[in-house]
């Protein structure tokens, strides 16, 4: 290979880089703009129930699920029959650094908002997913409960473009 030609590679694949990262960062939560830190026992609580299938965490006739597919569940079971339909199950859950945003409002309802990697076992191997990830919580006679899990797939700007070009109505 030529000397021209390492250079070029080296180059490109610095670029390539940059432009992962800055994606990644513009992701972020913005620091110090939201209130991070209130109601600091609840935190702890809500944050042990996060991607939790336990049917005594959830207000089961008002769970609500919505996968990253765009299928509603209503209820825990409904949600954990979908894994089994779709013949998947999880393998991993990794949250994506500084993407994850806990807010409390009034001590009695809670929203979180994280960036995930989800790998998902399947007969036909791995599949992945980036994950935009909203969950909601309420507090009822003194307990947090969830009740609302939804995951929108994550796509780069690229790949939003070129949906958006493959599925514009042209008049």
């Amino acid at each position: 290979m030529k000397q021209n030609d390492k250079t070029k590679q080296v180059t490109i694949t610095f670029l390539v880089f940059v432009f992962m990262t800055i994606k990644v960062f513009g992701q972020t939560v913005p620091a110090g703009k939201y209130d991070t830190t209130n109601y600091p026992k609840d935190r702890k609580i809500i944050n042990a129930i996060t991607n939790s299938f336990d049917k005594s965490l959830s207000l089961n006739d008002n769970y609500v699920g919505i996968g990253a597919d765009g299928k509603m569940s209503f209820g825990i079971p409904a949600e954990l029959q979908t894994f089994v339909k779709d013949s998947i199950s999880f393998k991993s859950i990794i949250p994506v650094p500084g993407t994850e945003l806990l807010r409390i409002f009034n001590g009695t309802t809670a929203i979180k908002t994280k960036t995930i990697d989800v790998i998902f076992n399947s007969p036909k191997g791995d599949v992945h997913f980036k994950v935009i990830r909203a969950e909601t919580f309420i507090k009822q006679n003194g307990k947090w409960y969830y009740v609302l899990g939804q995951g929108t797939n994550f796509m780069t700007q690229e790949e939003f473009d070129e949906y958006r070009r493959l599925h514009t109505i042209k008049n």
